[in-house]
């Protein structure tokens, strides 16, 4: 599609237009384009860009996906809307997808909208029309086998640094306790607000922050990354916290991958006023870190391959260190799950004997420790020994090995126990 040679310049400049003259528009109904914090309608942004590109006010494309790709395209946020229903009669649902625009702009009445436009609504509508469900301290206390104070002084926490890392062997619920974590502080268990990517050895700026990467005819164009679509999005919600969660941190090279986003993580260096110029961005615009915005980590212990963690990154979170549970309210959980008390005994007891040899064992050590989350997905209808065997067998004696792996004898050793009948 022809877009009459408008650039990221002509659409800036219309971004500037509007925001000095504040011209009378019309709002959009689905999307908005986000720039530093400001929501502008797509369609009549890029007519102004056409206009200022070509010296005419006609503009024959229709907004919908192509705008909306080409937008994005040049460097540009496109968010949706967020739906809402105001009241709906018993016999039809009313589905009012636009919200206040927070540019104060004066809207003309919206003309009616071809048949295909008036599609995508109802579509965003039938796939979010479950409501999250409340997500109280009380569940949170029922399903993480942390007590209350551990909960309390988690928190305190995360809200003080803004950023937290969740630190253990594997198998501790690092990932289910980020998740919760997230629940308990919007409240609900709302998915959209939350934002999970997994950290490699190929992960790069380009995939988290901005960059030029090929598009389908290989040419390479500027694309923002995962998380500067996150902090837009977080921006235009600036009442609701943001979660965004990052697997494995320390499998990543954190330098090359954070760049000048480690200086804007501090939770004092937050907001516009702390904004700085990207590297693939134009000079005028300034990148930030929303209020809003929070972030929680995993990282394995268990892993010689992965470097510590630099002091400066250190310096700007957070930590709670996970260790395996199988105290009491382990037992609770597996009784709740029909898991016979037999059964409970002989996990607890087993495990605890092999978890104090790693923790012995110079080589190794707590950051070794064999967690409790390996048990945590009994079958329906209970736990059995069969299902404990399985586990142990398919999962704990490959582990064991690769612990030893120069010391077949001392993995042989703590499989005996584990398996001993």
């Amino acid at each position: 599609m022809n877009f009459s040679g408008i650039t990221r310049q002509h659409i800036l400049q219309a971004i500037r237009e509007i925001d000095i003259r504040r011209p009378e528009l019309r709002a959009s109904t689905i999307y908005d384009v986000v720039y530093q914090g400001k929501r502008y309608p797509p369609l009549e942004l890029m007519r102004l860009a056409h206009k200022l590109a070509n010296g005419t006010a006609g503009w024959a494309v229709a907004a919908g996906v192509s705008t909306n790709n080409y937008l994005e395209k040049l460097g540009f946020s496109v968010v949706q809307k967020r739906p809402l229903v105001q009241n709906p009669p018993a016999d039809e649902a009313l589905l009012v997808l636009s919200e206040p625009a927070t540019l104060d702009l004066p809207a003309t009445k919206p003309k009616p909208q071809i048949a295909v436009q008036l599609q995508e609504p109802v579509q965003f509508y039938q796939k979010n029309k479950h409501k999250p469900e409340k997500y109280t301290r009380k569940k949170a206390l029922a399903e993480l086998f942390l007590d209350e104070n551990q909960l309390d002084k988690t928190l305190a926490a995360l809200r003080y640094k803004k950023n937290l890392i969740l630190s253990g062997p594997p198998g501790t619920g690092k990932t289910f306790l980020a998740r919760r974590l997230a629940y308990l502080e919007i409240g609900l268990e709302d998915a959209s607000k939350i934002q999970t990517v997994q950290f490699h050895a190929g992960f790069a700026y380009e995939d988290f922050i901005q960059g030029y990467r090929p598009d389908a005819a290989g040419k390479f164009t500027l694309r923002n990354g995962v998380f500067y679509e996150f902090c837009q999005r977080a921006q235009a919600d600036p009442e609701e916290p943001y979660f965004f969660i990052i697997e494995e941190i320390n499998r990543g090279n954190l330098s090359s991958i954070l760049g000048e986003l480690l200086l804007l993580l501090e939770a004092d260096k937050r907001g516009p006023a702390h904004g700085v110029t990207l590297p693939y961005g134009a000079a005028e615009e300034r990148f930030f870190v929303p209020e809003n915005v929070f972030l929680i980590a995993t990282m394995n212990t268990a892993d010689r391959a992965l470097a510590p963690l630099d002091f400066a990154l250190r310096r700007r979170f957070a930590f709670l260190k996970m260790s395996p549970v199988f105290g009491l309210s382990f037992r609770r959980f597996l009784e709740y799950r029909n898991t016979p008390d037999a059964l409970i005994d002989i996990i607890t007891t087993r495990l605890t004997k092999v978890n104090e040899i790693i923790a012995a064992d110079p080589m190794l050590g707590e950051g070794y420790l064999i967690g409790h989350s390996y048990f945590c997905n009994p079958p329906k209808n209970g736990g059995n020994l069969e299902w404990y065997e399985a586990v142990v067998e398919n999962e704990l004696t490959p582990l064991l090995e690769q612990y030893w792996l120069d010391e077949p004898a001392k993995s042989r050793a703590a499989i005996r126990i584990l398996t001993d009948n």
